[in-house]
């Protein structure tokens, strides 16, 4: 890991896949509104690495990193470490769609 005190960002910490699961565009609603500007910028972005992230928000390499962990920790986030340098990405899924039960259809036919 670099240190951000000579200019460079440090390294994506290891996080073990957060148990909250995926969450959805509702669920953003909850967050702070700097977090969830991020997320929302990483949607349309469709991931980016620390070293964009620290470059997008214009904010300490260390403040952006605890931000990251904390979105890691609630499910908003996942790292995709396969990628060099690794991806922080969405971790959001579309509401499944309603379904009209049978019972219904066979009433109006």
């Amino acid at each position: 890991m670099t240190h951000p005190d000579h200019g460079e960002t440090p390294a994506p910490r290891q996080r073990p896949a957060a148990s909250a699961g995926p969450k959805t565009m509702t669920d953003l609603l909850v967050l702070p509104d700097a977090e969830r500007t991020l997320v929302n910028w990483l949607v349309r972005q469709r991931g980016a690495s620390l070293a964009d992230i620290v470059a997008h928000t214009q904010a300490e390499p260390a403040a952006v990193q605890t931000t990251l962990d904390n979105l890691l920790s609630a499910g908003f986030l996942t790292v995709d470490e396969a990628s060099d340098p690794a991806l922080f990405k969405p971790n959001l899924v579309s509401r499944k769609p309603r379904t009209v039960p049978d019972k219904l259809w066979n009433a109006l036919d």
